[in-house]
């Protein structure tokens, strides 16, 4: 689908109306990191805007028109361009499919709605967006699954879209009374799904009530690992948490397998694969021994200032 956009030009910022950002879902921390663009490098590329009832919607751009709003600014450089009501929706989803910051699952449910509203069916819309009918599906599923409250809170930007994505394997009901005691914790989606977790094991109305009192307490009990280090990990850190965590699901995996193994045979023509990975572990098992270590006081060690 190929959309043609005018020549950039300058418009008043109050002559850009925002009501179809009734679909985007305001995320402060974004806005932010806009604001400190705009005011450091200026404006470097156009807001999308089409004509409605001779006033100008904006399409796309709606973080940098409210942080252009925020710094003061009077005007912003539009490009404009003829679109209908279902074009307008599908070119929204379009154009974020390679942004950087894309949209929020919620977001394109959101818009997908639209598109179903306009009386589109999800073959119809699927084959627009150039999409199997099955993620249109699932995206749609999403939105509806969601309380219609919290589905307002996002679009608020009182809820980020993450959190509530966490909040999908709860029941409706549900969803509103832990979406509450995670926002009041200041809990976000990875802690969020944590929580999630424990509320479905919990069944005792006394436990939940306990969980939805002090979500933190009881992630500190339940997950010590999850906890944040005094120091933030360097991106080598990272990475190698990361293969750590590989590693244990992966050493798990193999030794449940390992207790009933497969016929010896099998495991003859894997004798290589097996002695290649035996040396492996060996060499990591003492390279994670020495890192781990604390720098030696006795040999080895710089020699202290009194000699």
């Amino acid at each position: 689908m190929k959309t043609l956009f005018g020549k950039p030009r300058s418009e008043p910022l109050e002559a850009i109306a925002t009501s179809l950002g009734r679909v985007r879902c305001p995320q402060p921390a974004r806005i932010e990191r806009m604001r400190q663009s705009l005011q450091q490098y200026g404006q470097l590329s156009a807001v999308l805007v089409v004509r409605r009832q001779q006033r100008l919607e904006l399409l796309d751009g709606f973080k940098r028109r409210r942080a252009a709003e925020l710094l003061g600014w009077r005007t912003l450089v539009v490009a404009e361009a003829e679109l209908d009501e279902t074009a307008q929706w599908a070119t929204m989803l379009l154009v974020n499919q390679r942004a950087t910051s894309a949209l929020a699952d919620v977001e394109e449910a959101l818009i997908l709605r639209e598109l179903v509203g306009r009386g589109l069916t999800q073959v119809e819309i699927g084959a627009l967006l150039e999409r199997h009918k099955s993620w249109v599906s699932r995206r749609i599923g999403l939105i509806e699954r969601l309380h219609p409250e919290l589905t307002e809170a996002i679009k608020l930007g009182l809820l980020a879209p993450g959190v509530a994505r966490r909040l999908l394997g709860l029941p409706a009901g549900n969803q509103l009374l832990v979406a509450a005691a995670v926002q009041t914790a200041g809990l976000g989606p990875r802690d969020t799904e944590l929580v999630v977790r424990l509320w479905q094991k919990t069944t005792s109305e006394t436990g939940r009530r306990e969980l939805l009192a002090d979500p933190r307490r009881a992630l500190r009990e339940h997950f010590p690992q999850t906890q944040r280090r005094p120091l933030p990990l360097s991106p080598a850190g990272r990475q190698i948490e990361r293969l750590l965590g590989l590693l244990k699901g992966t050493g798990t995996r193999l030794i449940e397998l390992l207790a009933t193994p497969p016929p010896p045979a099998e495991m003859e023509c894997l004798g290589r694969e097996v002695r290649t990975a035996k040396g492996t572990l060996q060499r990591l098992f003492d390279r994670l021994g020495r890192a781990a270590s604390p720098p030696s006081s006795g040999a080895g060690a710089a020699p202290s200032a009194t000699g």
